[in-house]
């Protein structure tokens, strides 16, 4: 006894859903990129600021919190908008490449260097 399987014909054609270009979706699309080129800006102005007005000590710590910061809150924009199309960067793409970043810039704060900044915290109370 032979079975058949059920499937498309060969000469029939699927249909598959996607948004075009005129219902706005390509719009919206730019809303991560431009978060993203945002943040590392901001961040990145954030840093050449702080070479000039903070101690050295200070400047790695600054800029790991501003890209973690960044990530964090571009992550609440991601729990809010769960876009299905894996097409396109989406916003949990962006807070997590911020978070790699953050993450990178972190590790590259010295153990000692954070001891110095605790201490000189603790002698100015």
């Amino acid at each position: 006894m032979t079975s058949k399987v059920s499937g498309p014909r060969k000469n029939s054609r699927l249909r598959i859903a996607r948004p075009t270009a005129n219902d706005g979706s390509r719009r919206r699309a730019l809303g991560p990129e431009l978060a993203f080129g945002a943040a590392v800006f901001a961040s990145f102005a954030a840093w050449g600021a702080s070479t000039v007005t903070l101690p050295p000590d200070l400047i790695m710590p600054v800029v790991a919190t501003l890209f973690l910061g960044f990530a964090a809150v571009l992550a609440m924009f991601a729990r809010r908008d769960r876009d299905l199309d894996s097409g396109q960067v989406t916003y949990a793409d962006v807070a997590g490449a911020l978070t790699l970043i953050g993450l990178c810039a972190a590790a590259t704060i010295d153990p000692d260097q954070m001891v110095r900044l605790v201490e000189s915290g603790h002698r100015e109370n």
